[in-house]
């Protein structure tokens, strides 16, 4: 869900600020984005119609957020910008950058300041403590250990960018995700409750 509850709001927070327009070039905020030269906007991003692969290269093995984004920034598109659906991970993973760049904080930094406390969603973040594992679903097995990933992200390219990426990384409840659902909905409907948004956004 980090796409839903971190990074796409995250993205409305600084287009309500006036910082970015979503249906400007990624280029704009991005500059070095497929070397500068590319017609996929923000809004192609947003809803998976860039034209971009579904993920970066995973092989061989990587580490590093800056390596990731390099990735991400030169990934060779699959179809021409606006033309086909494509479920792309490297859409957000742009999409988190440019919350970075913006804003001068990291994905979580800024979705926990700007979306999660606010609303008192304080069991939901990036990179969970350690304390916390005993209240964290295992997902899949390791592979290099054969234990279950256990309040580590499963998805390899977020693990790969050490847990914080727009795509993936994201630990949440039941209760603090009803919470987030609530205010879409009351902002969406005009009912009483906190609104983050104004309801055109």
């Amino acid at each position: 869900l980090t796409k839903v509850i971190a990074t796409t709001p995250s993205i409305m927070k600084l287009f309500e600020a006036g910082k970015i327009r979503i249906d400007d070039p990624v280029t704009k905020y991005l500059p070095e984005f497929q070397g500068g030269k590319s017609d996929i906007t923000i809004r192609l991003l947003m809803t998976h119609f860039s034209g971009l692969p579904p993920d970066v290269e995973l092989e061989p093995r990587w580490s590093g957020y800056e390596t990731g984004i390099e990735k991400a920034l030169t990934a060779k598109p699959v179809a021409p910008p606006g033309l086909r659906f494509i479920y792309s991970d490297i859409n957000f993973i742009l999409l988190g950058e440019i919350v970075r760049r913006l804003s001068n904080e990291t994905l979580a930094e800024f979705a926990r300041a700007q979306i999660f406390l606010p609303l008192g969603m304080t069991e939901t973040g990036f990179l969970p403590n350690k304390s916390l594992r005993h209240r964290i679903a295992p997902t899949e097995l390791d592979p290099d250990t054969g234990a279950p990933f256990l309040g580590v992200v499963h998805d390899p390219t977020s693990r790969y960018m050490v847990g914080v990426a727009g795509h993936a990384g994201v630990f949440t409840t039941a209760n603090d995700l009803a919470t987030f659902a609530e205010m879409m909905l009351a902002t969406a409907t005009g009912a009483n409750g906190p609104h983050l948004f104004a309801p055109l956004t």
